[in-house]
């Protein structure tokens, strides 16, 4: 594959070179394209590209520690503060998680010891933080993820105190609306990332979830804004302006949520929404960014998602439409390597494409 060579010529020093920090993450640095030449090694079946993940996440793990303080990729010159240490796509346990899948694939009990030692290590007690970019969700999907592929009960134990923690942070609320709290509605960084993280992990544990969850998931669906075509909610329910068409704060990231709600529950309700976001996304038509965070390669996995469970309407034709787009529209220069804002998060996508009932968007799906 033409992405995975090109991925290759490069190492952890030149990424640092032309990208902005955080430069170890998940999100938008060097333990990203480890984890995509890992999933290479999956989908090819080929070893080379193994060996490419563990070089590739050695040098990340021996890196420094980024700093709280990173630069926005959009806006290089602006910077914020965001949550590192504990963060799955920022921080060390997104580095962590990408060593325990590399030591399981190698069958390295070394490796795999050190990287479940720092995954489950005890995570800062800031319970606001539940989002699932910065913090405790995220986590949660994480642990997901490993459990499912590893089967290392370890990760079962860690991830049920997760689930409880941010079981809790619901309590802020008045049981109605849950985590009403926080205003922002997208899954990266708003309520559906914490509905989302919950039932991804009761659907693959049977873990015993509140009935609350579904009360209030259904009252999340039927607060989506009808719009000329289909549905969407804003970036935050305090400005009714404020849009995007993407996985991390738009109609798309909330297709993956009632997708996998409606797997989980079987209620209508769920399926008849994701397919309204769908026609949104649809007559939004923007396709210029290519990567998976804001553009057309999230908005592929989107559909596939949707096409898992709907599969007699066209989700996958359009899923295939938005690939195209997401390999003519790599504009994000600089993370343009990552596996969420550059060229790894489309490599992915192009692997999945092969085999689209399995696929599955990269640090997110089982």
């Amino acid at each position: 594959m033409q992405g995975l060579q090109e991925l290759a010529a490069y190492s952890y020093k030149n990424m640092c070179i032309i990208h902005v920090p955080p430069y170890r993450s998940l999100y938008a640095g060097g333990a990203g394209i480890a984890y995509t030449f890992w999933k290479a090694a999956c989908c090819l079946d080929e070893p080379e590209w193994l060996h490419h993940a563990r070089f590739w996440i050695d040098h990340v793990a021996a890196a420094p520690d980024d700093d709280r303080i990173v630069a926005l990729p959009e806006k290089p010159d602006e910077t914020v503060e965001f949550q590192i240490k504990d963060s799955f796509f920022l921080g060390n346990r997104g580095v962590s998680f990408v060593q325990a899948l590399i030591a399981n694939s190698e069958d390295d009990p070394l490796l795999f010891k050190r990287a479940l030692k720092t995954f489950t290590a005890p995570e800062s007690r800031r319970l606001a933080v539940q989002e699932f970019f910065q913090r405790i969700a995220g986590n949660l999907v994480s642990c997901t993820l490993l459990l499912s592929e590893t089967g290392d009960e370890r990760f079962k134990k860690h991830g049920d105190s997760l689930a409880e923690d941010l079981l809790s942070t619901a309590k802020a609320s008045n049981g109605v609306n849950p985590w009403k709290n926080n205003p922002l509605l997208g899954l990266a960084h708003g309520r559906a990332g914490n509905y989302y993280a919950l039932l991804l992990w009761a659907k693959e544990t049977g873990y015993s979830l509140p009935e609350w969850i579904l009360a209030g998931l259904r009252e999340y669906a039927q607060s989506g804004r009808k719009r000329d075509y289909g549905i969407s909610w804003p970036i935050d329910e305090r400005d009714e302006e404020s849009y995007m068409n993407s996985w991390c704060n738009g109609a798309p990231g909330l297709i993956l949520l009632w997708s996998l709600a409606y797997s989980f529950y079987k209620d209508t309700l769920f399926l008849e929404t994701a397919k309204a976001a769908s026609e949104y996304v649809i007559h939004r038509s923007e396709r210029a960014v290519g990567h998976l965070c804001c553009g057309a390669a999230g908005i592929s996995y989107a559909f596939l998602s949707l096409n898992r469970i709907d599969p007699d309407c066209p989700w996958l034709n359009h899923a295939i439409n938005y690939a195209d787009s997401a390999v003519n529209g790599l504009m994000d220069k600089n993370v343009l390597l990552s596996l969420y804002r550059g060229l790894a998060g489309v490599i992915c996508l192009m692997l999945d494409m092969g085999n689209p009932k399995e696929a599955r968007q990269p640090a997110l799906e089982v």
